[in-house]
């Protein structure tokens, strides 16, 4: 009998015995052997999963673990499920076929690990910049909700050298122009206060007050400040362009920084801690260099009198530098757990290498992994205790930074020890990482291949792919992404060459 033989015949008779596992405890049903129809495909199984949550909704109740959507009234909301195979690759054709393809009969038994589905992630909006849109951040939800950052939640830095804050109707609240060169990031700091760096090689400290000529009850109140008035402070120290900024997370949690809550990635291969309190940074005592040349559409005059406003005191220097990398480095975050967020961080460089640094000294490199391709971005996924990491090869890596480290401090330890997965489907370096707000598993990433792709770690290939809905080419004919950002009060924002920063859903269903 052939194979397609013994699939036509599978598909139309037998039963498979399949086991369900699941690493997300709040969909958990018994592990234990069942015969179901070779005829399943997703929606199929999906449809046992739901079934045996809904025979477990009164425990639930009792035990208050309700699903998220779920309540004791209304009963088991049914949830969409996808599933993988133990080769790491999400099921879409029927189970007959995934046993034919696999040379397997219907006697064998197929352990499915089933995740929570995401929906295509669907359009939502474009908002137009005068110049390419090269940094976003979404206001956190732990502060999301307060005054400043309610009317504007998105952040947007432009290579015309000014940050932008958009209400979710697609307005800019507030224009804040200090930096003389392209913006490379921004971040919030709490739900009033935001850092960005430059090409400048200078970071701001912005604090925002709003000032609005309506009531606070109306809903389309804009809020609007003068640049002058929301620098908070001026961080210098930086030789070259920096790339890339990160807040601890322990600042946005509870809003109080410990000794630094802020890192900066340089092209003068730095790294460099600070404090998003100014009045806990040495003032900076160097003669101010020549700033950079703006190649930019904002008008000069505008930054040289917001720079110009602030007290020579409000230029500081940084609590400590971090010095090892042998390139630019394009990233550096700290640790995500809340014990060591203040004291470890990770940085990465066109030098090939992934760098461990020990904050609470004077800033040694505990741990250096080497790969054969540059660096280009990092974030943590910190429930699954991985960092993924962007390159120039255009995949990504996930990399288990708890992984002994055989060659120590100074050492290469190859590919193969760096990398513990690897992601594969961009056309280009990648740009940014961006963790989901909803599945531990789930990020986003941007590329300059002019898209954004949606992923999930337990499989090897992306799940989405979100081109820019704009249609226009930068150069080399590819809008390429430059930043990506992921909110549920939002969704997934990106910006890139095409001068928009573009909005899709979350494409989860609760």
């Amino acid at each position: 009998m052939t194979t397609e033989e013994d699939a036509q015949q599978i598909s139309s008779t037998a039963q498979v015995q399949i086991r369900l596992v699941t690493r997300d405890e709040r969909y958990a049903v018994p592990s234990v052997p069942l015969y179901v129809p070779v005829s399943l495909k997703r929606y199929g199984l999906s449809e046992v999963v739901n079934k045996l949550l809904e025979q477990g909704h009164e425990d639930r109740v009792a035990e208050s673990s309700l699903l998220p959507g779920e309540t004791e009234t209304e009963g088991y909301q049914t949830t969409p499920f996808d599933f993988l195979t133990d080769d790491g690759k999400l099921l879409r054709a029927t189970l007959a076929e995934y046993l034919s393809q696999r040379g397997l009969s219907a006697e064998s038994s197929v352990t499915l690990e089933y995740t929570r589905a995401i929906l295509p992630p669907s359009f939502l909006a474009s908002y137009a910049h005068p110049d390419w849109v090269s940094a976003v951040s979404i206001a956190p939800e732990t502060v999301a909700n307060t005054k400043v950052s309610a009317h504007a939640p998105i952040a947007s830095g432009s290579y015309d050298g000014i940050i932008r804050l958009w209400t979710a109707a697609g307005s800019v609240a507030h224009s804040l122009v200090a930096h003389n060169a392209a913006i490379k990031a921004v971040r919030w700091t709490s739900a009033s206060s935001l850092v960005s760096a430059s090409n400048d090689r200078m970071l701001c400290l912005w604090k925002l007050k709003p000032e609005s000529n309506t009531n606070d009850n109306d809903d389309n109140t804009v809020n609007t400040i003068t640049a002058a008035s929301s620098i908070d402070a001026l961080l210098r120290g930086h030789t070259d362009a920096v790339n890339n900024v990160s807040v601890a997370p322990s600042t946005l949690a509870s809003g109080a920084p410990a000794r630094g809550d802020i890192l900066s990635a340089s092209s003068d291969h730095t790294v460099r801690l600070w404090s998003s309190d100014y009045s806990t940074l040495p003032v900076y005592e160097a003669p101010e260099s020549a700033s950079a040349s703006a190649k930019n559409t904002a008008s000069q005059k505008r930054r040289k009198l917001a720079q110009a406003s602030l007290p020579a005191a409000r230029s500081r220097a940084p609590l400590l530098t971090l010095a090892a990398h042998t390139a630019p480095v394009t990233a550096a975050i700290f640790h995500p757990a809340p014990g060591h967020a203040n004291s470890v961080a990770y940085s990465v460089s066109l030098d090939h290498t992934l760098k461990t640094w020990d904050l609470t000294g004077a800033g040694a490199v505990v741990v250096s992994r080497t790969t054969s391709f540059p660096l280009t971005c990092l974030a943590a996924l910190p429930d699954l205790g991985l960092l993924a990491i962007g390159s120039s090869a255009r995949h990504i890596l996930l990399h288990d930074p708890r992984s002994g480290n055989d060659a120590g401090a100074g050492g290469d330890s190859g590919d193969a020890a760096l990398s513990k997965a690897t992601l594969t489907g961009h056309t280009n370096f990648v740009t940014s990482i961006a963790p989901s707000p909803y599945s531990n598993y789930v990020f986003a990433s941007s590329s300059m291949d002019g898209t954004v792709r949606v992923w999930d770690a337990r499989a090897q290939s992306s799940l989405y792919v979100l081109p820019r809905e704009s249609g226009q080419k930068g150069l080399g004919g590819v809008a390429g992404v430059f930043d990506v950002d992921w909110a549920k009060s939002i969704g997934i924002v990106s910006g890139g060459k095409d001068n928009q920063l573009q909005i899709n859903s979350s494409g989860f269903t609760n």
